[in-house]
């Protein structure tokens, strides 16, 4: 699967110098019921369990990201919600954005509402967008 965003494996400012970092970056558009409409960058949609992202199966507003292959370190940098054209956020739909199960091979997104904490599906058009940064080899 190709990739639409460059990764940029050398020692990133303020690493102090560690070799095989990388930031890797992209967005998922959502449509009705939560569904992926649209993904782009880094992970492109794909089958559960395979390298990309997919709506978490049973689970509300979820969102898993696999990666293309184990890292020996994955941190989620930045995640947030865009909210729809000509459409307040409300409290209806998701109008807020935090990560879970983040491991070295992948991270779920969980959007929910930030009155009660209720996991709950984006409004059509939403889009989630990430930053996050990984590590092939953990040192100099």
């Amino acid at each position: 699967m190709s990739r639409t965003s460059p990764q940029m494996f050398f020692p990133l400012a303020g690493s102090g110098g560690r070799r095989g970092a990388a930031f890797v970056w992209g967005s998922v558009t959502l449509g009705g019921s939560g569904a992926i409409s649209a993904a782009s960058g880094f992970f492109a949609s794909a089958a559960a369990g395979v390298f990309g992202v997919v709506k978490t199966a049973t689970k509300t507003g979820r969102y898993t990201f696999t990666t293309d292959r184990k890292y020996k370190t994955l941190r989620i940098v930045s995640a947030q919600l865009v909210g729809p054209t000509d459409a307040a956020f409300g409290n209806t739909n998701a109008n807020m954005v935090q990560a879970r199960n983040q491991s070295g091979n992948g991270f779920d997104l969980q959007l929910m509402l930030a009155s009660t904490g209720a996991d709950t599906d984006g409004a059509s058009g939403t889009v989630i967008n990430y930053l996050v940064q990984v590590e092939t080899y953990g040192g100099r």
